[in-house]
């Protein structure tokens, strides 16, 4: 998304809340990874995808670096999903295309709002013959930097800032041994305390949704600290209403998006599940009993000949930018 340099070996890596996975490669491939790497992170270092905690951040990323030898190593890594923000604009026919970015600045905060100073953005055009439409992704500029900050710090060096929905889309793409154009692919992952939702239709994003759970970190323990696999100790019964609730809101955004984006010429034909959670699988049961469409849980190949898990999906769709 934001790109600041050229790369060699890369660490790809992925910040929730709770933990850090990382992905060492050339940059560009999977047939390079040299490692893969999840570590969980202390409580409230981390809340809402913002460094609140920069010391205990630092440290915790400094014994990191010590642990995988990753001294003066490139970096990419995600903007936080409740950071990330998506508007459609139509851009004035008068405005070449390449002044698109220098209009979109000067209009930011005049007739394009955002709710936070100073966005850091991308834009992607979308395929419309009478107009100049584009959809902008932007974060704030004072968190990016947050990290940029700590990893600089550490003898890391950032090189990119990428979407997360982009890199499930990317790592999904490889995975497939054939694409279909004309499908619509709903994206739902979901993590113990989040649900994030995207809509891609011929590569082109139209449609993001964070959503984050009513369920506190505290109420997942790890079942097994070497794997980092975690266990619901909380109520099941809430849990359960609480997935309820997530395929609730999919029914509204399916609609939404065939009704209110495209006035019913255009709906969902594929889900695609992936995420951390443990019960994914009986998501993915439920999803089967009320949808007429073919649901997929997003897996990993065989890499290196190792078995890779499924969490690691967005790591390794991080580690193929650059890639073809």
């Amino acid at each position: 998304m934001f790109t600041f340099g050229k790369s060699k070996r890369v660490i790809n890596i992925v910040i929730e809340d709770y933990v850090i996975r990382m992905v060492e490669n050339n940059g560009k491939d999977l047939a390079s990874m040299k490692y893969l790497a999840e570590k969980v992170l202390p409580p409230d270092t981390i809340v809402n995808g913002k460094v609140v905690d920069e010391v205990t951040f630092y440290e915790f990323m400094k014994e990191l670096v010590r642990e995988y030898s990753m001294k003066n190593r490139q970096v990419r890594f995600y903007v936080p999903h409740e950071l990330i923000i998506m508007r459609e604009i139509t851009i004035p026919d008068h405005v070449l295309k390449n002044e698109w970015k220098q209009y979109i600045t000067m209009e930011i905060g005049q007739s394009i709002h955002f709710p936070f100073t100073n966005p850091v953005f991308d834009l992607y055009e979308l395929p419309d013959k009478n107009e100049q439409k584009v959809t902008i992704l932007a974060a704030p500029e004072e968190e990016i930097i947050k990290y940029i900050e700590i990893f600089d710090d550490i003898k890391l060096k950032p090189i990119a800032v990428d979407v997360q929905a982009l890199g499930v889309y990317r790592y999904f793409l490889w995975e497939q041994e054939r694409f279909q154009s004309e499908k619509v692919y709903l994206f739902l992952e979901l993590n113990l305390t989040s649900a994030n939702i995207s809509i891609f239709h011929q590569h082109k994003v139209e449609f993001l949704r964070f959503q984050r759970l009513n369920v506190s970190p505290n109420d997942w323990h790890l079942d097994d600290v070497q794997s980092v696999r975690w266990k619901f100790t909380g109520d099941e019964t809430f849990l359960n209403g609480e997935m309820e609730d997530q395929l609730n809101e999919i029914d509204r955004l399916m609609n939404f998006y065939r009704f209110s984006i495209h006035r019913g010429e255009k709906a969902v034909t594929d889900i695609i599940l992936l995420g951390d959670i443990p019960e994914l699988d009986h998501v993915k049961t439920k999803l089967k009993e009320r949808y007429e469409l073919p649901v997929t849980p997003l897996t990993v190949k065989n890499l290196h000949d190792q078995e890779v898990s499924r969490e690691f999906i967005p790591a390794l769709g991080l580690a193929l930018k650059g890639g073809k």
